[in-house]
């Protein structure tokens, strides 16, 4: 016996000697950065970097800088898809989603496990569901619901759980229907290799279980805290024992861990390896690291680099990172962008360089670059990074910031259609504007034109050759009755009207006091004249206002009382004429009366004669083009139904000189 006991202590100081020869271990402490020495759980994400869980909270290491994420105990971890992290806490849950984090509460929870979309935690009071946006107790049966859950796996459609009542298996935690308990002993964890189920129990065996039933239970340490698979070993914890290693499929013992030849403490609470096969021991010591020396301690894989974080305007984007060609309004052109590459055994060596549409940069330690005030185009951002000699591949990132709405096509051609809209506008007014003029001077040209034809023809009316012919004959009648005084009366009055009516045809208004003394002289020669006897009166009314201050057209009125003198009056009555100007609501009014026979009867008349009268036509017109406002009117004056003359009247815009 005593031979055993010595080849037994020979075999254990061989594997100690042995393990130190190929492996180098490191310790990680409170003075390398770690919040507390007392570690419960450590795992990896994709990036590379270490989650470490410990008495004092949360934190992540990238093997050289431990960043802290919270304060709280954390007691295990699990990382799910896309890197979100689930840590286990004294009264809940923490999740941490890249940069959002919430915390759930519940009763103390001791392993987490997240399978498609439902997440279940194991606590010392039964399992916990998060529905909802809150934790809360799923009921199966009185065994598991008041058990302490250690563990929970899901392998071949079950779930496996070690409790305090034994190791449990059951189809569907949310809507079980069956429900298989192995062993009533107490079991602290699980572990699967190769669709066998390995369940480590409370005291010193683990149970291996395959097609649901135990077909195996292997002796080991007692106080075990975890069982873990790391590649082809199974490495067995314990919080008063340290490690027991085991090769794998065969089971057999290869080694033994503990204070007696490696490490400073036997408390151990988990292992991990990480991707490039380094082993880390979860203890009340810190961290202990295990470099296997045999492989190489450089590095002799190509790195790889990661976006960890985007910044637009100062607030983080880094869900974006997943959109190709990200697109970016003017305003959002303040950006950083952070990468990072892990490599825990060589972090100090990690390099950088990065291109933005042009040169590389040089190489340095710098994993956030900032891009402020970049103007509008389109970018692509490029980042390698290196470890030594050895260089990764480029990973790049695309995105466009939007030129300002000034800038922009849709703008531009907006403003190039207005402009030409407006163009188009403008000059079609201003050609329809200078058309409008040139129409309006044409018909000013043409009613000037017309206005002198008719005042050429008021001419020719008051130029009469029958009224010059008569008075003519009439001079000649006075000079051969010897009638000298008449006669020099006469020739005067007739000089006096030529000359007027000559000088006023070469102008376009003369005063109205000119008009009256026309209008007298050549009523006074009818009167001489003509085989009618008539009197006649000229009356105004006009506000205070000088006759010699009026302006009207020349040749207006003559012809209205020639037309009563010529076909009004009969020669056995004696006539009268009544010419009245008034000024009201600045128009000069005109009224021309007799007390003829009327005008239609005048019209009757002149059916039966060849004579054709045009001085009513010629006035008429004339003075609807001085004024649209003349309204003229001639009437017959009727007392008891009788006719008692002819009244005509118009009003024409009152005109001064001043």
């Amino acid at each position: 016996m005593s031979i055993l006991k010595k080849n037994i202590f020979l075999i254990l100081i061989f594997l100690a000697i042995n393990l130190v020869a190929q492996n180098e271990i490191q310790n990680i402490t409170i003075k390398d950065g770690l919040p507390s020495n007392i570690v419960y759980d450590i795992k990896q994400d994709k990036i590379g970097y270490l989650w470490i869980a410990t008495e004092k909270g949360l934190v992540k290491f990238d093997g050289d800088d431990f960043i802290q994420i919270h304060k709280l105990k954390t007691t295990n971890l699990f990382i799910g898809k896309n890197d979100v992290i689930y840590s286990g806490l004294e009264n809940g849950l923490f999740i941490k989603n890249k940069s959002s984090e919430k915390t759930y509460s519940s009763k103390k929870v001791l392993k987490t496990l997240v399978h498609e979309n439902d997440v279940f935690v194991g606590t010392i009071e039964g399992i916990y569901s998060l529905k909802n946006n809150n934790l809360t107790p799923v009921k199966i049966n009185s065994t598991i619901d008041f058990s302490i859950i250690n563990d929970i796996i899901y392998i071949n459609n079950s779930y496996f759980l070690s409790s305090s009542k034994g190791l449990i298996k059951v189809d569907n935690i949310l809507n079980f229907n069956n429900i298989n308990l192995f062993n009533k002993e107490k079991t602290n964890s699980i572990e699967i290799f190769q669709n066998t189920v390995i369940a480590a129990t409370a005291k010193n065996k683990l149970l291996i279980i395959k097609q649901d039933s135990i077909s195996d239970i292997i002796e080991t340490i007692s106080n075990i805290s975890s069982v873990k698979k790391l590649k082809n070993e199974l490495w067995v914890t314990s919080k008063t024992n340290g490690i027991e290693v085991f090769s794998l499929p065969s089971f057999s013992f290869k080694q033994k861990i503990n204070k007696y030849n490696s490490l400073e403490t036997n408390q151990i609470n988990s292992v991990f390896k990480d991707e490039k096969g380094a082993k880390y021991i979860a203890s009340n010591k810190g961290v202990y690291v295990i470099q296997n020396n045999l492989t190489t301690t450089t590095t002799t894989h190509r790195p790889l680099i990661h976006f960890e974080n985007l910044q637009i305007n100062h607030k983080n984007q880094e869900s974006l990172f997943v959109v190709n060609n990200l697109k970016l309004s003017n305003s959002e052109n303040n950006i950083a962008i952070s990468f990072k590459t892990i490599d825990l055994s060589n972090p100090k060596k990690i390099q950088y360089r990065y291109q933005l549409n042009g040169k590389l940069s040089s190489w340095s330690t710098n994993n956030t670059v900032n891009f402020p005030n970049l103007n509008a185009g389109k970018y692509n951002f490029k980042v390698q990074s290196k470890i030594n000699t050895l260089e990764s591949d480029f990973k790049s990132f695309s995105f466009t910031i939007d030129a300002p709405f000034y800038k922009q096509a849709w703008f531009v051609f907006a403003v190039i259609i207005t402009f030409l809209v407006t163009s188009y506008t403008l000059l079609h007014f201003y050609i329809k504007n200078i058309n409008k003029k040139n129409k309006e001077k044409v018909d000013q040209l043409k009613l000037k034109n017309r206005l002198l034809t008719l005042e050429q023809k008021a001419l020719q009316l008051q130029m009469n050759p029958h009224f010059i012919f008569n008075v003519l004959n009439g001079i000649k009648a006075l000079g051969n009755a010897s009638k000298i005084d008449e006669l020099n009366n006469n020739i005067s009055k007739f000089s006096v009207l030529l000359r007027g009516i000559l000088n006023n045809s070469r102008k376009e208004e003369i005063t109205l006091q000119e008009e009256i003394d026309l209008l007298k002289n050549y009523i006074e020669l009818e009167q001489r004249m003509s085989s009618k006897s008539f009197s006649y009166s000229i009356n105004t009314h006009l506000n205070n206002i000088d006759s010699e201050e009026i302006l009207i057209p020349t040749m207006l009125i003559q012809p209205f009382v020639e037309n009563s003198i010529e076909h009004a009056f009969q020669k056995n009555k004696q006539g009268e004429i009544i010419i009245n100007f008034e000024v009201k609501h600045h128009f000069l009014l005109c009224r021309i009366m007799d007390n003829g026979i009327g005008i239609n009867q005048s019209k009757k008349q002149k059916q039966h004669s060849h004579h054709k009268s045009v001085a009513l036509k010629v006035s008429k017109e004339r003075l609807y083009i001085i004024s649209t406002k003349s309204n003229l009117k001639i009437t017959e004056i009727k007392e008891n139904k009788e006719i008692k003359g002819t009244e005509v009247n118009f009003r024409i815009p009152l005109k001064t000189d001043y």
